[in-house]
C-alpha cells in the first residue's frame, strides 16, 4: 500500500503541475494523497511541518538559494552580467557552446539549486540568440549542470555511495566515468551540435575575471572544502557592498518570495515522507511481492530519487536494503548500477529544488523539460547498466 500511494501521489503531482502550473500547490496535493491513502493522522502533518522549519539543512538551503538570487540580482544591476555574457560570447563565438559550457563549470560545485547559478547567462545568451529558445535554454543549463554528479569526486552521494558498498572512492569514479561521459556527449550531440570554437584574447578574459570574480571566489573555496552556504552568503554580501545600487538588487531578491516558500513545500514533502518511514515499508513490500531482487536494485533507487529529489537522499534510503541484497564480490557492480538509477530518479524528480527554480526561472513546464534531457539520460542509464554487467 506504500508504494501505491507513493507512485499514486507523484502521479498526481506531475498531472497537477500540467494543469495548475503550480508546483507548490502540486505538492501540497501529493503529501495530502499519501496520508489519506496512508491514513496518516493530523498530528504527522503538524510534526512534519515543526520537523521543516527547525531542520538547520532547510535553512541552509535557504540561505544559499537567497544568496545565488542576490549575486544574480547584484550582478544583474550592476552589469556585470552582461560584460560576462559578452566575454564568453567573445571567447566562445557559437553561442550553444557557450551556455553548456557556464553550467557545466557550475557543476563542479556540490551545492543544491546550483542551476540558478548559471541561469541569468545562460538566459541573457539564449534571448540574444534567435534559435535558441527558453526550452532549449532550461535543457541545456539543467543536464550540463548535473552531469557531472555521475562520477565528480565532490558530491556528497557518491561518497556515501563508496562508504555504503565498503569500495574506494576511486573505484567508484572510475566505472562512473562511463556514465558521465555518456551524459556529456549525448546531450552535447543532442543540444549542442556545433563543433566548439575559441578565440582567446586579453581584453575578452580580463574582462571575463573582472566580471565574474564572485563566482571564481565561490568556486575556489568550495573546491577547498568550506561550506558552500557559508561561502555563498559572504561573497554575495562582499559583492552587494561593492555596488551602488543596494536597494534595487535586495528588492529584487526580496520579490522572488514565492520561491522560498516553493522551498518549504519542497522539505516539507521530504520531512512529511521521512516521518511516515515510508520507505522502510516501501523496502519491505517490494521484497514481498516478489520482485526479482535485481529489478528492486535498480527500482528502490529510482523511487527514492523521485520521493526526495536528493542525491544522497536517494543513496542514504535505499542503499542499506540494495547493498544487502549484493553478493560475495559484486558489491561495487551493485553499487554503480543503484547509484546510476539513483541519479535518474533524482534527475526526474519533480521535487528536485533544480527542477523547481529554474522550470520557474525559464517559465516552462516541467513536460517541456523531461522531454529533452530524457533520451541523454536514458543512455547514460543504459550506460549504467553496461558497466554493471561488464564488472
Amino acid at each position: 500500500m506504500n508504494t501505491i500511494a507513493v507512485i499514486t501521489g507523484l502521479a498526481l503531482l506531475a498531472i497537477t503541475m500540467r494543469l495548475f502550473k503550480n508546483i507548490t500547490l502540486s505538492l501540497v496535493i501529493a503529501i495530502l494523497t499519501i496520508g489519506i491513502i496512508l491514513f496518516i493522522p493530523l498530528n504527522t502533518y503538524f510534526s512534519s511541518f515543526y520537523t521543516t522549519i527547525s531542520d538547520w539543512e532547510f535553512w541552509k538551503v535557504i540561505i544559499t538559494i537567497f544568496s545565488i538570487y542576490l549575486l544574480g540580482e547584484t550582478m544583474s544591476k550592476s552589469g556585470d552580467s552582461k560584460r560576462f555574457t559578452s566575454a564568453i560570447k567573445e571567447i566562445f563565438p557559437n553561442p550553444k557552446v557557450s551556455i553548456s559550457l557556464m553550467p557545466a563549470l557550475i557543476g563542479l560545485l556540490p551545492m543544491p539549486g546550483g542551476a540558478m547559478f548559471s541561469a541569468p547567462m545562460v538566459k541573457d545568451i539564449s534571448e540574444d540568440t534567435p534559435n535558441i529558445s527558453s526550452k532549449d535554454a532550461l535543457a541545456t543549463n539543467y543536464w550540463f549542470r548535473h552531469s557531472m554528479e555521475y562520477f565528480w569526486p565532490l558530491y556528497p552521494a557518491i561518497i556515501i555511495v563508496a562508504s555504503m558498498a565498503n569500495v574506494s572512492l576511486r573505484s567508484i569514479v572510475i566505472y562512473m566515468l562511463p556514465v558521465g561521459l555518456a551524459a556529456i556527449i549525448t546531450g552535447y550531440l543532442l543540444m549542442i551540435r556545433s563543433i566548439p570554437k575559441v578565440k582567446l584574447e586579453k581584453s575578452s578574459l580580463l574582462q571575463l575575471a573582472i566580471s565574474s570574480w564572485p563566482i571564481i571566489v565561490v568556486i575556489i573555496f568550495v573546491i577547498l572544502n568550506q561550506p558552500g552556504w557559508l561561502v555563498v552568503l559572504l561573497t554575495s554580501v562582499v559583492y552587494l557592498l561593492t555596488k551602488s545600487n543596494k536597494v534595487g538588487a535586495l528588492k529584487g531578491v526580496l520579490n522572488k518570495w514565492k520561491t522560498f516558500i516553493l522551498l518549504l513545500a519542497v522539505f516539507y514533502f521530504k520531512a512529511f515522507v521521512e516521518s511516515t518511514h515510508v520507505h522502510d515499508f516501501m523496502s519491505e513490500e517490494l521484497i514481498n511481492w516478489s520482485i526479482p531482487t535485481l529489478l528492486v536494485m535498480m527500482v528502490l533507487p529510482f523511487i527514492m530519487g523521485q520521493m526526495t529529489g536528493i542525491t544522497q537522499g536517494a543513496v542514504g534510503l535505499s542503499f542499506p536494503l540494495v547493498m544487502s541484497m549484493a553478493s560475495d564480490g559484486s558489491g561495487l557492480s551493485v553499487a554503480i548500477l543503484a547509484y546510476t538509477f539513483a541519479v535518474a530518479g533524482v534527475l526526474l524528480s519533480p521535487v528536485h529544488l533544480c527542477i523547481v527554480l529554474t522550470v520557474n526561472y525559464f517559465r516552462e513546464s516541467y513536460s517541456a523539460l523531461v522531454k529533452r534531457i530524457i533520451l541523454p539520460l536514458s543512455i547514460a542509464t543504459i550506460t549504467g547498466v553496461l558497466v554493471f554487467m561488464y564488472i
